[in-house]
């Protein structure tokens, strides 16, 4: 029985597959760790908390598009894949 080669290039797009996962993973995180961070600015109060909030809200807005935007950047590239499971209809 013949062996199948896999063409070469199938290495690198699991590694850039991996490395997507990754950084998805992180921008997820840094939101909610700027998400934390503007609690502790709502709980502390007054204009220091209020700046530290309103700054957080900045991050926390800016890291959301730049996430949806390489989500649907990455896509397009086939460097992600969505879900194709169906679930049965009954």
């Amino acid at each position: 029985m013949p062996h199948k080669q896999k063409a070469p290039f199938w290495g690198l797009f699991n590694l850039v597959e991996r490395i997507m996962s990754y950084i998805i993973i992180a921008v997820i995180i840094v939101i909610l760790f700027s998400l934390g961070s503007a609690l502790l600015g709502m709980v502390k109060g007054g204009k220091e908390g209020s700046e530290k909030m309103f700054k957080s809200l900045r991050i926390r807005i800016s890291l959301s598009v730049f996430l949806f935007v390489l989500l649907m950047f990455s896509g397009y590239m086939g460097w992600i894949e969505p879900n194709t499971t169906m679930l049965p209809t009954q």
